[in-house]
Order: structure tokens, then C-alpha cells, then sequence
């Protein structure tokens, strides 16, 4: 029985464990450093915490929840859901919380990893790593942080026992973050400094809560939510279409995020400030319906003077002017490049996938790593995008891993690697179709690094994710040792072949 390790407990891993046994493999453990499931969404609990798809598109599609409360689903309820999936499918006694994996050691005499953890070592014949790119937060350097008197903390990290109310707080930045912050904590405080790098395109959201009686149907008449669920993607493929191939689709999507400031701003120095001066899609678009409404009222300050340094007693900008603050907010998103981080992982020889990563973090369909065999990566590199809805990518990634593992089984062997030259010409193609996209023309963002590579964004249309990911690409993956080196990896019952 082949066994399997995952390493992270949020979308991503609990996709993995439950796709794993409604496949047939039931040997899974997951290890999940925090007490509770739910990763991004278990850390991130600050005030107006929400998602910025829709519900029926953020939900695994065997899965589908008939009673999201709204068009698009606040953080607890999330992870509420992903829970509820976990228990469902019977996987959460294979779950590890409070267990964090350092490093992650092929050993090539066994075929096996051998994982070192907080709770002690533990083996396995294929690792699975579901780290996710929002897990390690970002904070800035900025002179004299450490010297603010005040709590100071960022989104990822909040302080609930922090009371906002009558207080002056400053948010540092303008994403995806501090335009639900904002508005959420708008009311409560007596001032409220924003401070701007650059501004970015947003996009109405056009959010509500759900009727009863809306639910009812949809729980009557599932095809309606299938629907609704198709509809959604198939705007989010538009969008795709428009940042990856079609320029000429951009200026519609960028009158309409126009549109939104001009509604709601009226003081033309404002509506300066918060008009992007680059290419919608270049930078992450952003959904809100609150931001600009709650930059308008009189409590709120949007501040796009660099910071020179924090003080004890609040914020100096370059142009010498100093705001008193009495809460700092780091609303500065997250280290994006890690992918596995903080874990170590090292492969055939004692090779460091850091090394192997050293110019740029690159895998075959955001997945598979030459030199590492029985590894599959999920949100992995170039899997991220403008649109688009991490579940569908992490579901269509993991029909790759089960079809890449009932292939190992049928070939009576224990070892599973993507071929160097199919990975090294899945590259060129990806990078190829990358300088055609609005990622690499229309600015610069943190999508792309200081050497112009770019690790994150897929260029084709997410549809073709599913589609390269639906089947095992003949000669794609050479296998190895055979089976009964270590264990025969049988297959699971009704998968014999």
C-alpha cells in the first residue's frame, strides 16, 4: 500500500487527502503546523476577512455547499466549510495539527522520504507539499518599526485584544488586504491614515447575503448553482483571455474599474491618487464594493508620500510631515516566492530544492521537479493567475498526481520523476507565453522578480490547466525501481489493472 505525506492543512491539503481516498489510497497524514485546518483562512481572521470569488466557484466541485450565505463567503464560514469537507470524507483522523515539517529527505537507497518534523520523524513513499503561496507574511523594512510604542501587527497576525475603537490607526498599504480592513474598521476609529505605495484597479464585487428561500432552490434544484458556477468561470476565463492574449479585450475591464472611482469619488486630488496609471491585469485586480465609499469619509486619510520611518509615536513621511498613530496595521501581504517554505526539501543526491531553484522557482505543469522523484507540488510555481479560483487548480493538479500514481502502480515500479527535457520544454513554452502577457508588459509588480522571471502566473487560460493536467502526457515521467524495494505499491481496491 503506497503511503503518502502532506505537508500543509488548508485548501490545498485537505483537497489532496480527500482526492487521495475517494481515489482509493487511504494511507495519507497530513501535518498541519497550526491547531486548526484551514491555512490561509485559519490565519487570516482580521475585520471584513473574505474571499474575492464567489462562493459556488470557491468550493471543491464534488463538494458543492447549497447554503453559502453569501455571493462571497466570509473567512469563517470558509473555513467552516473545509472542515466540514475533511469530516465528511472521513480524512480528519489522518490530520497532524500542531506539527510543523522542517525538512523533507529522499533517501535514494529506499525510496522513501523521510520527513523530520516537531513531532518527530516519519516516512512515506510520496510526499505532497500544499504550503500554499500565502503563508509566510511580509513585513517591511521600515526604519524604526520596532520602536513604535503602540501595538503594531500584521493583517495575518491580528490582535483581537486590541480594542480599535476611538484609537488612531494606520494601515500600511493599498491590496488585497487592506481593502476589506478599511472599511471594516473605518467606523469604529477616530482616525484612520492609509498609507499607499501605488494604487491598484478594482472591480465591483457586487456581493450580497443569500435568501432563504434562494438557498432552498438551490437546494432543490442543483443544477442551478452548476450553473451559476459555469457562468462564474466563464467570465473568469474572459478575464484570462483579456491578460494573457487579447489586449483588446483590456479596455473595457479598465472603463468599468474607472467607473468605480469616478462614482464614488468626486475630489479630483483623491481620484488621482487612487487611479493606476498601468494596465489593469498587471497587478492583481482587485474586488470590493467598500474601498473607495470609506476613503471619502471625513475620519480617513489616503497618504501616498513614501514613509520615511515609524516613530514611538506614529508615522513620518518623506515630506516631513508626521501623523500621530496610536495602532499600525501592516496590511504588506506575503512572501510569494517560497512555495514550500519554511520547509527544506532535499532530493536525489541530497540535492536542495532551493538550489535547484536558485535563478527560478520553475516546475512541469506547476507540479512535478526533475531530481525529485514521488514529489508533486500543489499551487505550485506558475499556478497563480489574475482570475481564476485556486480550488479548480488545485483540484485539476491533484488528477494529475492520482493519474502520475496509478500510472507508478502500472508500471510495477516504486519510483515516479518528470523527465528533465519534458520539464526543461514545458519552461520554455511556459516563458515563451509569459512575455506576451500583461504580467511583463503593462508594469511591474511582485509577480515578476528583479531578473524578469516570473514564478507565478499560468498564461493560457485555465481551462487548458485542466485539460494538461486531466492525463499523463505520454513520456512525460520516467519510472524506476521496481516495486518491492521498499513495499509493493499496490494498487487500491477496484483499481487493479
Amino acid at each position: 500500500m503506497t503511503s503518502f505525506a502532506v505537508v500543509g492543512g488548508g485548501f490545498g491539503g485537505v483537497g489532496a487527502a480527500v482526492m487521495l481516498h475517494r481515489a482509493g489510497f487511504d494511507d495519507v497524514t497530513l501535518f498541519e503546523r497550526s491547531e486548526r485546518i484551514g491555512g490561509v483562512w485559519h490565519h487570516n481572521t482580521y475585520p471584513g476577512a473574505a474571499c474575492d470569488v464567489p462562493s459556488h466557484l470557491y468550493e471543491f466541485s464534488f463538494a458543492p455547499n447549497r447554503h453559502w450565505s453569501r455571493r462571497y463567503a466570509r473567512q469563517a464560514e470558509i473555513q467552516r466549510y473545509l472542515e466540514h469537507v475533511a469530516g465528511r470524507y472521513g480524512v480528519l483522523d489522518r490530520i497532524r495539527t500542531g506539527t510543523e515539517v522542517h525538512r523533507a529527505q529522499w533517501q535514494d537507497q529506499r525510496n522513501r522520504w523521510v520527513l523530520e518534523t516537531s513531532a518527530g520523524g516519519h516516512e512515506a513513499d510520496i510526499l505532497i507539499a500544499a504550503c500554499g503561496q500565502l503563508s509566510v507574511p511580509s513585513t517591511p523594512s521600515l526604519p524604526g518599526l520596532e520602536s513604535f510604542a503602540g501595538p503594531a501587527f500584521h493583517t495575518a497576525s491580528w490582535r483581537h485584544d486590541v480594542d480599535l475603537t476611538g484609537r488612531r490607526v494606520a494601515v500600511v498599504g493599498t491590496g488585497c488586504s487592506a481593502i476589506q480592513v478599511v472599511p471594516a474598521i473605518q467606523p469604529l476609529v477616530a482616525r484612520l491614515d492609509v498609507y499607499q505605495r501605488s494604487p491598484g484597479w478594482t472591480f465591483p464585487k457586487m456581493d450580497f447575503a443569500y435568501r432563504e428561500q434562494t438557498k432552498r432552490l438551490f437546494e432543490r434544484f442543483p443544477l442551478l448553482q452548476r450553473l451559476d458556477r459555469m457562468s462564474i468561470l466563464a467570465f473568469m476565463e474572459l478575464g484570462a483571455i483579456a491578460q494573457t492574449s487579447q489586449r483588446w479585450l483590456r479596455p473595457p475591464f479598465q472603463a468599468i474599474g474607472r467607473y468605480q472611482i469616478n462614482r464614488a469619488i468626486k475630489d479630483p486630488a483623491l481620484r488621482r491618487k487612487v487611479t493606476p496609471r498601468d494596465e489593469m491585469g498587471c497587478k492583481r485586480v482587485m474586488a470590493t464594493d467598500h474601498w473607495y465609499p470609506a476613503l471619502t469619509k471625513p475620519n480617513v486619510e489616503l497618504i501616498t508620500e513614501p514613509i520615511a520611518e515609524v516613530t514611538p509615536a506614529g508615522i513620518l513621511a518623506v515630506d516631513g510631515q508626521q501623523r500621530p498613530a496610536d495602532v499600525l496595521v501592516l496590511a504588506t501581504g506575503f512572501k510569494t516566492h517560497g512555495f514550500v517554505a519554511p520547509m527544506e526539501i532535499f532530493g536525489t543526491g541530497g540535492r536542495a530544492l532551493a538550489d535547484e531553484w536558485s535563478e527560478v522557482a520553475r516546475a512541469y505543469l506547476g507540479l512535478s521537479v526533475p531530481g525529485f522523484p514521488n514529489m508533486f507540488l500543489l499551487y505550485g510555481p506558475n499556478t497563480n493567475g489574475g482570475t481564476g479560483s485556486v480550488i479548480f487548480t488545485i483540484e485539476s493538479g491533484m488528477r494529475q498526481v492520482v493519474a502520475a500514481v496509478k500510472e507508478l502502480h502500472q508500471h510495477g515500479t516504486s519510483t515516479i520523476e518528470v523527465k528533465r527535457d519534458t520539464a526543461e520544454a514545458f519552461d520554455r513554452e511556459l516563458r515563451a507565453a509569459l512575455r506576451k502577457t500583461v504580467w511583463h508588459t503593462g508594469c511591474t509588480s511582485w509577480y515578476v522578480d528583479e531578473n524578469g522571471n516570473d514564478p507565478h502566473q499560468w498564461p493560457w487560460l485555465w481551462s487548458t490547466y485542466r485539460r494538461r493536467t486531466a492525463r499523463i502526457a505520454p513520456g512525460a515521467y520516467q519510472f524506476g525501481a521496481p516495486a518491492g524495494k521498499h513495499e509493493s505499491p499496490s494498487l487500491p481496491a477496484g483499481q487493479a489493472s
